[in-house]
């Protein structure tokens, strides 16, 4: 079975994964759908968090069957770490191509979606295996990331709530019930951006504000 699975909190990366299907007639998959299939060649599609791939995405790297694997990552700012060299490493079939494409950020509120470069499509339907080379990263970029978040930005529930329990079914890291959130909440904004209701209330802080105004890194990095 040849697929595109994805990861995506904002919808940016889903739209991404969504076109590669189309164009491959790939059948389509959130990661947490794909789980115990066994697959001939996937292409992964994920956002970057904190220079790396999102901390859900562990497991699922660990577990995936595939002969043929394309990673995808998807940024939004200055810098596109590390992610897909610490991806390969833990999966265990054939690393076949890559891709950094700068996108919307997770906190910008407009943005134009990306498409996957056609090198990635031709490699993926010619597979040889490549070893993905390893990144600088900002010093600080692994250091507490989910608590840096956390610091940055807040999530409040409104009285909008209705208590349906949508975002608690989509959280990925299971941080949210009824609209409250734990300290495990990684700041992905998945439930804000699915809450039918409006009822989340996001809060930046001033240092996000100046992050975010910085001229954007618009390098796209292609493995293949």
């Amino acid at each position: 079975m040849n697929a595109v699975i994805y990861f995506s909190c904002s919808g940016q990366s889903k739209a991404v994964a969504e076109d590669l299907a189309k164009r491959l007639g790939y059948d389509l998959y959130e990661t947490g759908n794909a789980e115990g299939m066994i697959f001939e060649s996937v292409a992964i599609v994920f956002p970057i968090h904190c220079q790396s791939y999102p901390t859900p995405m562990k497991s699922f790297f660990k577990a995936l069957n595939a002969k043929h694997v394309t990673l995808i990552a998807t940024y939004g700012r200055e810098h596109c770490g590390n992610a897909l060299y610490e991806a390969a490493k833990l999966i265990k079939g054939d690393v076949i191509a890559g891709a950094y494409l700068p996108a919307k950020h997770t906190y910008c509120e407009t943005g134009d979606t990306v498409f996957v470069p056609e090198e990635i499509i031709c490699k993926m339907l010619a597979p040889t295996p490549i070893k993905i080379p390893k990144l600088k990263k900002t010093p600080f970029a692994g250091l507490l990331p989910s608590a840096r978040s956390r610091m940055i930005i807040s999530i409040k529930k409104t009285e909008n709530c209705v208590s349906c329990g949508i975002c608690g079914g989509l959280c990925p890291t299971g941080a949210i019930e009824n609209g409250k959130i734990s300290t495990k909440c990684i700041r992905c904004l998945k439930c804000v951006s699915n809450c039918p209701q409006k009822a989340l209330a996001v809060k930046k802080s001033r240092i996000l504000r100046q992050y975010l105004r910085k001229p954007r890194f618009e390098k796209t990095i292609i493995y293949k």
